[in-house]
């Protein structure tokens, strides 16, 4: 079933033309993913089929007795209801047997969203930036719309609220229109793309996960159109040759002949084929280790701590070969960037100790690295002294990250913020660094820069730490997840993709116990005798658990052992073990802490 049609749609800024001709559909269960660069028009097509805004030209046609949610990129609902009110309202409209079922959704959604009980009688007017975007999406969800059009909905969202709304999208049977830049949330939510780009729109067919599909079907579509206007470009100068050839010639036996040729190549010309995008420049250049360090032991973090008014993580331990990706994720403030400070010498733990390969040449990259840049350099000259490398290369690195020509030797001061990253990436791709220790690398950067940077780091064959909030760019490039919450951490072998996984599932189970409303008593049990329950089942969780980490302590202990990599099979073997012990002990913690929320509720 149709949803919504769009037909010959325009859109124009004054005498600025933003797009024209567009024509799709958005079917019954569809999740498509809007993409685009910035300026070209996304938000606009979303107002305009939302209603908000008149197009231009064209129609809109919305299936009838069919209801949708909208979701501005920039909130601000000036309703004085409370988030109590949204939440009977949206009861009120359900029938009366899914109402339970609803109102548990509710809770859930609540509570992912970080409103407790006291906010639920708040107005949305009080709450803050963050708080009201969070409400808007509730207030968009809870209605219950038979399809939603988003604009940036991660927008203003912590990395546990987007989890929780990719879980509820994909799992959701109705049909979304989403405008978004975070490529991973795409790949989770989305089951096609739509590309908007220099007032076209490119409709991809479906795919799983489908915006890396997308990257790879856009690729082959621009080089496709890249080679038949060249085609177009040949044959139409060879005509022009020709008839220019009968011209100089002209007599009045070939008059027609000439006449016959100009008519063909009038017809070719006022084909008026577009040129398309130019090709990114195969530039060979790119990031390279120095190769002394060899492939074997790059560095080793013996238990590491580091407290300031709280512990950020104790006794820290991970050892780092050679040509391993390793990513450092956790919460804002959770300690990801002071580890990356301590591996660069940049501060000093307050207990253990790190050791580096001496043979190898460690280069870092910080958040606010590219302030450093002198202002009065240019480009080039910036990416030369970093480097101590020649002009041509200098200018090759840059052309990989999208800063060309004559943009090279514009001064520093006259880039944007995102451009002096990316002449900072330059400079560090100059190095030749057998270790490359990275936070947030993609701030600021738009997603054909992402791109750009994921593809040069993807050539190298160096040690790579990377801290970041970019899901895609870490499950693109990382092996090893080493993860730091709330003073615990821990290591992940299975790449970015594992780590979401298990997060994902205690996040879940989290969310649900503290949006399941405490029961009645049912059973003859006794207030003490639940108490009682609770804690035996809560003390041999913790026995459980203690267990598990120590049988995971004892293999690592193992892993240290030289001896123990003459004996592959023996490696595989507790690799094996070690991955099921992980996964059994977060199941247990999980369960732990769910245990003992109950316990908390019975005051």
């Amino acid at each position: 079933m149709e949803l919504l049609r769009f037909s010959d749609l325009e859109c124009h800024y004054g005498a600025r033309e933003i797009f024209s001709g567009l024509n799709g559909v958005l079917a019954e269960g569809e999740r498509v993913g809007l993409v685009g660069p910035n300026g070209a028009g996304k938000s606009s097509l979303l107002r305009l089929l939302a209603g908000v805004d008149t197009p231009f030209g064209g129609t809109i046609v919305r299936a009838r007795g069919v209801r949708f949610g909208y979701l501005a990129q920039s909130v601000a609902d000036e309703t004085t209801a409370t988030l109590t009110q949204l939440v009977d309202a949206a009861l009120d409209r359900a029938p009366v047997e899914e109402r339970g079922l609803r109102n548990k959704t509710l809770r859930i959604m609540f509570a992912a969203f970080g409103f407790t009980e006291d906010d639920l009688g708040r107005s949305l007017r009080t709450f803050s930036g963050g708080q009201r975007a969070k409400a808007a999406l509730a207030h968009v969800l809870i209605d219950d719309p038979d399809y939603c059009i988003l604009d940036e909905p991660t927008n203003h969202l912590d990395i546990s609220t987007v989890r929780w709304l990719e879980s509820y999208i994909a799992s959701d049977k109705r049909a979304y229109l989403i405008v978004s830049h975070d490529r991973y949330f795409l790949d989770r939510v989305a089951s096609r793309i739509w590309e908007l780009d220099r007032g076209a729109l490119q409709i991809y067919p479906p795919a799983t996960p489908a915006y890396a599909a997308f990257v790879e079907a856009r690729e082959e579509r621009r080089a496709r159109e890249r080679r038949d206007y060249d085609a177009y470009i040949a044959e139409r100068d060879k005509a022009r040759a020709t008839v220019a050839g009968l011209r100089a010639t002209l007599t009045s036996s070939n008059y027609s002949r000439v006449r016959s040729r100009e008519k063909q190549l009038a017809r070719m010309e006022s084909q008026e084929v577009a040129a398309p995008p130019a090709a990114r420049r195969a530039i060979s250049v790119g990031l390279t280790a120095s190769r002394r360090s060899g492939n074997g032991f790059a560095f080793e973090a013996q238990a590491l701590t580091k407290r300031y008014d709280r512990t950020l993580f104790e006794n820290l331990t991970i050892d780092v070969e050679g040509g391993e990706r390793i990513a450092v994720v956790g919460a804002n403030g959770s300690g990801k960037s002071t580890f990356l400070k301590i591996l660069t010498g940049g501060i000093a733990p307050d207990g253990g100790a790190v050791r580096f390969n001496p043979a190898s040449a460690v280069a870092s990259f910080a958040q606010n690295a590219h302030e450093e840049l002198d202002g009065a350099q240019s480009a080039v000259e910036a990416v030369m002294r970093a480097g101590d490398v020649g002009d041509e290369r200098a200018r090759g690195l840059l052309g990989r990250m999208r800063i060309s020509g004559d943009d090279g030797d514009k001064p520093i001061h006259a880039f944007s913020g995102g451009e002096r990253r990316r002449i900072m990436l330059a400079c560090l791709m100059a190095r030749a660094a057998d270790i490359l220790l990275l936070d947030e690398p993609t701030n600021d950067l738009d997603v054909e820069s992402q791109e750009a940077l994921e593809s040069v780091l993807g050539e190298y064959e160096g040690t790579i730490v990377a801290v970041s909030h970019d899901r895609y760019f870490l499950n693109a490039l990382c092996d090893r997840v080493l993860w730091i919450e709330d003073g615990s951490w821990g290591v992940l072998e299975g790449g970015y993709e594992a780590y979401e996984a298990q997060i994902r599932e205690r996040e879940r189970v989290h969310l649900e116990a503290r949006a399941t409303p405490r029961r009645e008593k049912t059973s003859s049990l006794t207030p003490l005798k639940v108490r009682s329950k609770l804690e035996t089942q809560i003390a041999r969780l913790e026995r459980e658990i203690e267990k598990l980490d120590a049988r995971k302590a004892e293999i690592d202990a193992s892993f240290a052992d030289p001896t123990l990599y003459e004996d592959r099979a023996r490696v595989k073997e507790l690799e094996a073990e070690r991955e099921g012990v992980t996964a059994r002990s977060a199941q247990a913690v999980t369960e732990w802490e769910a245990r003992l929320l109950e316990l908390e509720e019975l005051g």
